[in-house]
């Protein structure tokens, strides 16, 4: 199982162009996915950076209906228009999506304009891609959600006023290969621990891995969650018995107190990193 970080916030790299967003290459399950496409085609550049050839994805999933993630999708639906990759996308996931305050606040929609792409399939609460492969979305919240969602709105279809994003429209990956369990998110809206949660519902047992940002960073505010939020969320996370690998939402302060706390059980991946999990 190897994934490779196509873009992210930062890079060691001057080859790699790094932007504020996701993307995720997994090669996992005998399968090639494309996880996110970042917000414009700088993943593209980079995946050929890197000498990978993004047209020759199995799949291609979409995680939630945010630009950093899918702002490059027009970029890659021409750049792959010849391929018949199926594209996993959650309901409302081009819906209007907003962040900021509701006095002040900027779009971060995608282009719904792609939303009549033939490559499109709508997941429901839970899809397989292939054995393996399963995306699914989180129904159940026990754990707080991150603070910074407070940020972040979606307009009400009956009043067409802005209301708190649900995040219906989020969706992580479960792969289950050779008896190992690894769960892969990109910004955990839906609160990591209620997402690990799920992930080992499904799996029927511990995971062995997780890959995802848990979103302790507000970008429009410019703020980081504050110690005590941290250390409580690493104390939860240390009782599981999952390695972490983490980026982008997490932001580089709140990785150096999860540091702090999980010692080497976690590690953070900028662009270009690529991971090998035996």
């Amino acid at each position: 199982m190897r994934i490779t970080v196509l873009v992210e916030n930062a890079t060691p790299s001057s080859r790699l162009a790094a932007r504020h967003g996701l993307a995720l290459w997994i090669e996992a399950a005998g399968r090639r996915v494309l996880f996110d496409v970042g917000p414009d085609g700088s993943a593209l550049a980079n995946a050929a950076a890197l000498g990978i050839d993004v047209g020759t994805a199995d799949a291609a999933v979409l995680s939630h209906g945010h630009a950093d993630h899918g702002g490059g999708l027009g970029a890659y639906l021409a750049a792959t228009h010849a391929a018949s990759t199926p594209l996993y996308v959650r309901p409302h996931a081009f819906d209007e999506h907003l962040s900021g305050t509701v006095a002040a606040h900027h779009d971060i929609s995608l282009d719904a304009g792609l939303a009549a792409s033939p490559r499109i399939v709508t997941t429901g609460a839970r899809h397989q891609i292939a054995p393996g492969l399963t995306l699914f979305a989180t129904p159940s919240r026990a754990y707080p959600a991150p603070a910074s969602n407070n940020r972040l709105f979606m307009r009400d279809a009956a009043t067409g006023s802005l209301v708190l994003d649900d995040f219906a429209h989020e969706q992580s990956l479960l792969v289950q290969e050779d008896g190992r369990r690894v769960l892969i998110s990109a910004c955990s809206h839906a609160g990591i621990l209620n997402i690990m949660t799920e992930a080992e519902r499904i799996a029927a047992a511990p995971l062995d891995a997780v890959v995802a940002g848990f979103h302790l960073m507000a970008p429009s505010a410019g703020t980081s969650a504050d110690a005590q939020t941290v250390a409580a969320l690493a104390r939860e996370l240390a009782r599981r018995p999952a390695c972490y690998y983490t980026f982008h939402c997490t932001g580089l302060d709140a990785f150096a107190r999860l540091r702090d706390e999980l010692g080497p059980r976690v590690r953070y991946l900028a662009c270009g990193s690529s991971l090998t999990l035996p």
